[in-house]
């Protein structure tokens, strides 16, 4: 059993261990545009078109890692495009894209094909403890059926250095179109992330950048969003959110953001507007929202329904008079 390197590219650094220093699981390498899902995929030089034949090949629980080649700095050369939802579905099968690691427009993508109109998503993480990096999920077509990008029910799983984009066509601001969907999903992490998209403006029905729900009550619970930019258009102030976790249950103990801002553009573009608040909470949500060290630029109150779950710094409760949190979470309102 060959015992090899688990390496990415971080930016600055050089080649790094990112992920544990070694995997006795069998790489896969993916090039979107000259590859062929007739190759073994098993050497750089022989590498399959589409992520689904890599997951196809890999196997659950041995840490095989699916590396993705960034073949062009042009997005239709180097796009894994999806007919239908990819579905992430094995544990400890982990995902890394080769290329120049920017925090936005990564050139190692995952798309809809322009003719996706199936009411579904981009991407499901159902599986648990892989790592997903330097990769682009971008959820954008001229449809109003597609629901969102990323849904998330998985656990123990690590985000690192993504683009986690919904809403990506005008005629996706729909009811209930997300970014990132997780249902039941505990214990992940998301550092050095892009969720959002502020190219397209949404908010003309009831939507939000990330979505929380979650099964029998069971909350989505201990996950962590670290160093993440979560960023959106707003069109109408009482529609859009950046969160909403608008449903009993929805938070397991605690959910954190490190370090963290939620822009909404639409307070420096002509057309746009402030948001009425950035979270919506369910009263009986069953857990704190935490920020910490965290910016909201572009929304009048942080949760205007005063729930009192969502605490700044050092125990503060943000409520609908109080504008700047005592600096801790700036709102531009009175900035």
């Amino acid at each position: 059993m060959a015992i090899k390197p688990f390496n990415a590219v971080i930016p600055g650094m050089g080649v790094q261990m990112f992920g544990p220093p070694i995997t006795q699981g069998q790489s896969w390498w993916v090039a979107p545009y000259s590859g062929s899902d007739t190759a073994s995929g098993k050497r750089p030089n022989q590498p399959l078109k589409t992520l689904a034949a890599a997951l196809s090949k890999a196997t659950a629980n041995r840490n095989d890692v699916v590396y993705v080649f960034s073949e062009s700095n042009t997005g239709t050369l180097t796009t894994d495009y999806q007919a239908a939802t990819l579905d992430w579905n094995k544990d400890a099968v982990h995902l890394v894209g080769v290329n120049g690691s920017p925090m936005i427009g990564q050139r190692s993508r995952v798309a809809f094909k322009s003719t996706y109109v199936t009411a579904s998503n981009l991407i499901t993480i159902s599986a648990n403890n892989c790592m997903i990096a330097n990769m682009e999920f971008f959820a954008g077509v001229a449809s109003a059926n597609p629901t969102g990008c990323m849904y998330l029910t998985g656990d123990r799983n690590h985000f690192i250095n993504c683009q986690i984009s919904g809403i990506g066509d005008d005629l996706m601001d729909t009811a209930g179109a997300y970014s990132l969907w997780m249902y039941g999903a505990h214990e992940n992490l998301f550092e050095n992330c892009y969720i959002g998209l502020d190219t397209i403006s949404r908010g003309s029905a009831a939507n939000a950048e990330i979505l929380l729900t979650a099964p029998s009550n069971a909350g989505n619970m201990r996950n962590i969003f670290r160093k993440c930019m979560i960023a959106g258009w707003c069109m109408s102030a009482g529609n859009y959110l950046f969160l909403s976790a608008n449903a009993a249950g929805a938070i397991g103990r605690w959910l954190l953001f490190d370090d963290c801002v939620f822009h909404n553009t639409g307070t420096s573009v002509a057309t746009g507007v402030q948001m009425t608040q950035a979270f919506q909470i369910h009263a009986a949500a069953g857990g704190h929202v935490i920020l910490h060290n965290t910016t909201i630029v572009g929304a009048d109150n942080v949760n205007a329904t005063d729930t009192g779950l969502v605490l700044c710094g050092a125990g503060i409760v943000p409520n609908n008079a109080t504008k700047t949190d005592l600096g801790l979470a700036l709102v531009t309102t009175n900035a």
